[in-house]
């Protein structure tokens, strides 16, 4: 098995045929108007650098310690105490093993609940701020960060990738689902032996197949249609990135993150959309807060020297292109 940010990837096993049927041709445009969706890191001549699908997750891990972790942490600490501090009547009356049972019981639980607490956080903090994706254009390879050190890059051919469009089932309270492109890296029997997203992560809240979801459909296609052009052509057949992705960790940028989309719901003719927005600000500012604490727990990424090489501009004078 294999985790995505909180998500588990089954390994070792072939292609499905749903990925299959989802699967994404680099030989031919789907869509006429390629944006960088706000993923992109760098860019230059050589290679484009950008996001994975759970870039924009950081901070649901803290979250989620918070609701159940920190709660049964404190019944932990309460059980623990009770079951030192059994009243004597309790033993007199015979009913001493009853009572430490029914609170073993009680603490069992609330050990589960903690230790599924700590997991989320653990996926969410002490790991790394985030995890680009490289496309070098001039080796035809796209690199992968895992983390830093021996055997923290995961390297495929773009030509042979096997690319293909992610749709996770609605899920959770709001019944969302999310839409991303992920790679799955096959072995030379063709099974799968690891995986990575790359790109910008999409969510709706539309039945599949509807109108708001073949929006959704059409802004990741788009999104992808940029990464393809730019392997094909290089930075001057797409439009030059909107504005690249920080790497420094602060407050603002995890604000600016979190809020991102948040002009366009309030310039909105519909007056729902705009109550939307005022109800989510509450909650979406403290993911970001949430998102901010867990990326000061983190180390930053750092490429193998043997990437950085292979990713050397062509031109010394390359630039970076943003608006």
């Amino acid at each position: 098995m294999a985790f995505d940010g909180m998500t588990r990837y089954r390994l070792n096993r072939p292609v499905s045929d749903d990925e299959n049927a989802a699967r994404l041709s680099i030989g031919q445009s789907v869509s006429d108007s390629p944006k960088d969706s706000r993923s992109v890191f760098s860019m230059n001549e050589t290679f484009l650098e950008v996001c994975d699908g759970n870039y924009s997750e950081k901070g649901w891990g803290v979250v989620a310690f918070t609701l159940p972790g920190i709660v049964s942490l404190a019944g932990v600490v309460l059980l623990l105490w009770m079951m030192t501090h059994i009243p004597p009547i309790y033993e007199q009356r015979g009913q001493l093993g009853l009572i430490r049972g029914v609170l073993g019981v009680f603490l069992i639980v609330m050990l589960w609940f903690l230790g599924i607490g700590l997991w989320a956080l653990s996926r969410d903090c002490f790991t790394y701020t985030h995890k680009p994706v490289r496309l070098n254009r001039r080796d035809r390879m796209i690199y992968a960060f895992k983390h830093n050190g021996t055997g923290g890059v995961v390297s495929v051919p773009w030509d042979s990738a096997f690319l293909y469009v992610e749709r996770r089932p609605k899920a959770g309270i709001t019944r969302t689902a999310p839409r991303m492109v992920r790679c799955l890296v096959l072995d030379e029997k063709g099974r799968v032996k690891d995986t990575f997203s790359l790109g910008r992560r999409f969510v709706t809240a539309f039945d599949e197949g509807s109108t708001g979801d073949l929006e959704v459909t059409n802004a990741l296609n788009a999104n992808f249609e940029y990464i393809r052009r730019f392997m094909e052509g290089g930075p001057s057949v797409v439009p030059a990135a909107s504005e690249f992705l920080p790497t420094d960790v602060s407050l603002r940028n995890m604000l600016k993150e979190q809020f991102d989309g948040a002009s366009d719901l309030l310039n909105s003719p519909n007056p729902m959309l705009k109550y939307f927005m005022f109800g989510a600000a509450i909650p979406t500012f403290f993911l970001a807060l949430a998102g901010y604490l867990a990326q000061l727990s983190c180390r930053k990424p750092v490429w193998p020297d043997e990437v950085e090489r292979a990713c050397n501009p062509v031109n010394a004078n390359a630039e970076r292109f943003a608006t």
